[in-house]
């Protein structure tokens, strides 16, 4: 199970991203999680509740390489040293 998939909300914030890169949707978010053959559920908070329909059609869709390989070098920059 995860949670935190947006890592509250910091994955969904430009000026968070490495230079050059849009930021991510949550769609995108869940849909990395959910790639991960060792995750079977990811709890979300929708905020509000009209995001719902905006975020879940596509977050069971599996992701290419090239989509993973841009949500992992995200992941390393958010995740990465204090830069700001």
């Amino acid at each position: 199970m995860a949670f935190t998939a947006t890592r509250w909300g910091q994955l969904l914030k430009e000026k968070k991203m490495p230079p050059g890169e849009k930021s991510m949707t949550a769609a995108d978010c869940y849909r990395f999680v959910l790639s991960n053959p060792a995750i079977d559920v990811c709890m979300t908070e929708l905020r509000p509740r009209s995001r719902c329909a905006r975020t879940s059609p596509s977050s069971t869709a599996g992701m290419s390489e090239d989509e993973l390989a841009r949500v992992r070098r995200i992941g390393d920059y958010v995740h990465g040293p204090k830069r700001r």
